[in-house]
């Protein structure tokens, strides 16, 4: 069922819904709380539209954040059930952010580049972002700014960060860095990302490719990526993609490798 809870004479809503656990997976929840949302526009009245759940409900959050919604913040102990009290995540959207994300591209894009990342872009591209429930995959762009200053080592190697910005028809639509250097090291997918206006686009994939022909311009003939297990992480495009998981864990991580010679597209 869905529900609405409706606050200062329409306009603030509440949007609520339950689904029996045999429908889950099937897109019933993204499709039917995205109609209602659609509908509730259709009075001028409304300001805002938001939805509340638990930081431990990431099935929840991925529905809301997929209808539009962004995260606007985390409380602690507001909500009361059972005998104890619980956090909340707060997702939300305006009228302006819901037409955003209604007219946003949602095609395949003609053309996908990776793109320098220099002092005329940099504050633009920082400014891209995952979905909320994606942070505990990939860090924030600003703090791979921040990882790239310090890089440290990998496998006792020094890091050699190597940034592109992703373009989809020209348009800022994800970020990558990873170790890339031509001293025979192997390189390192460190950080990867698109941004939550240009997910589901085919963008990925295909930026994928041209990391592949970088890599490959510098002699390498395999590279490496980890990713945390869980909902939601970038394990199954890894996979789909053709990496192949070495048995190596770094921390909570999974490493892969995927080898050029044995690939293809």
């Amino acid at each position: 069922d869905l529900a609405v809870h409706v606050t200062n004479d329409f306009r603030s809503i509440e949007v609520g819904y339950t689904f029996r656990a045999e429908t889950w997976g099937n897109g019933y929840a993204v499709e039917s709380v995205a109609a209602l949302i659609e509908r509730l526009w259709e009075d001028r009245r409304l300001l805002r539209v938001y939805g509340m759940l638990h930081p431990a409900n990431r099935a929840s959050a991925q529905v809301l954040e997929r209808v539009g919604m962004k995260f606007e913040g985390h409380t602690r102990l507001s909500f009361w059930g059972r005998g104890e009290g619980s956090d909340d995540w707060i997702y939300g959207m305006t009228r302006e952010d819901w037409e955003r994300w209604r007219d946003r591209p949602t095609g395949q894009p003609t053309a996908v580049a990776l793109v320098a990342i220099t002092s005329d872009n940099q504050r633009e591209v920082a400014e891209l972002e995952t979905h909320h429930s994606q942070r505990s995959f990939v860090a924030p762009v600003r703090v791979s700014y921040g990882d790239a200053l310090f890089p440290g080592d990998w496998d006792g190697m020094p890091v050699s960060p190597w940034m592109r910005a992703i373009t989809a028809d020209d348009e800022y639509a994800g970020f990558v860095m990873m170790h890339l250097s031509d001293d025979g090291s192997e390189p390192y997918l460190w950080r990867f990302l698109i941004d939550r206006n240009h997910q589901r686009r085919g963008i990925g994939r295909r930026a994928l490719d041209l990391v592949v022909d970088a890599c490959r311009t510098v002699g390498a003939n395999s590279m490496r990526v980890s990713w945390v297990p869980g909902r939601g992480s970038p394990e199954p495009f890894y996979l789909g993609y053709g990496f192949e998981p070495t048995g190596v864990m770094h921390d909570t991580e999974l490493e892969a490798r995927l080898r050029f010679p044995d690939f293809t597209r």
